[in-house]
């Protein structure tokens, strides 16, 4: 079953395995969407499988390593769907959740968070959707196993954009992801705070996808000039410093000056330290 009304999409910059499961899983789905939009940002589409519903792509080639916030507000732009399902490269659709976000899309204009199940180092490649889940687990902070059309509202402060839902009408009053927000950090907070100033509503529902494990750095300081200078953006839009957590660290471990609500880099770090800092589990 197709549902003309949505798109569904992703953005893509060299993980060409991640992306051939995430159109697995949605060739796998109840319900098939209209289109998969993906955005290349600085790479080009990989092969992929034959598909039930349409693939479009678009490349963005940016001096920003991942323009996310640009990214995915082209997504919106040349999207032929009424309703937007953004889902992250890493990301393989349980065969439900296409159906469940369309379920609360129809049934309200809201933005709709989905639930994560995060995939150990270990899991297993050759997947079924039986593997994804005994090999995966909920996030710490998200933890709610929420069934069937479930939902509660969700607190702003807590919206990813990994796996998310909204009408593309609502995605263009809200006006998208601010562009400004260049790389990587603090466009998600950005966005749901925009979404509440616009008094649309937030809930968190039982659409499901397993995120891929990648390594990944605790903390970002693969990301810090980005996401210092996104919190200077983001500053300067509500009063408050996002990401404080990782702005602490960073000036903990002497790589910037945090005073006032200022914030300099005093020295950006070297791939040997950034590296000390890698989970791989």
């Amino acid at each position: 079953m197709t549902n003309h009304q949505i798109s569904v999409c992703t953005l893509y910059s060299r993980r060409s395995t991640h992306l051939q499961n995430l159109v697995q899983g949605l060739i796998e789905s109840k319900m098939h969407p209209l289109e998969l939009v993906i955005i290349c940002m600085n790479d080009s589409l990989p092969e992929l499988p034959s598909t039930p519903f349409q693939i479009k792509s678009s490349v963005i080639n940016s001096p920003h390593k991942l323009p996310l916030a640009e990214a995915r507000t082209k997504a919106s732009s040349i999207a032929n769907g009424y309703f937007l399902i953004f889902l992250d490269v890493d990301c393989i659709p349980h065969p439900n959740l296409v159906e469940t976000f369309a379920y609360h899309l129809e049934k309200e204009d809201a933005l709709y968070q989905g639930s994560i199940r995060y995939l150990h180092s270990q899991w297993r490649k050759k997947w079924t959707f039986e593997t994804l889940h005994s090999d995966s687990a909920p996030n710490q902070l998200q933890a709610e196993e929420l069934t069937g059309n479930q939902r509660f509202i969700h607190k702003y402060e807590f919206f990813w954009s990994l796996c998310f839902a909204i009408r593309k009408s609502t995605f263009t009053k809200i006006g998208g992801f601010d562009t400004r927000f260049t790389g990587y950090g603090g466009e998600d907070t950005d966005f749901s705070f925009t979404a509440r100033l616009n008094k649309v509503p937030f809930y968190k529902i039982s659409a499901l996808a397993y995120h891929q494990f990648h390594a990944s750095y605790s903390p970002p300081l693969n990301h810090l000039a980005d996401i210092v200078e996104n919190a200077k953006v983001f500053y300067g839009k509500w009063n408050f410093l996002p990401m404080d957590k990782w702005l602490k660290q960073f000036a903990e471990l002497g790589y910037i000056k945090l005073e006032n609500n200022q914030i300099e880099i005093v020295k950006l770090p070297s791939e040997e330290e950034i590296e000390a800092f890698i989970k791989n589990s």
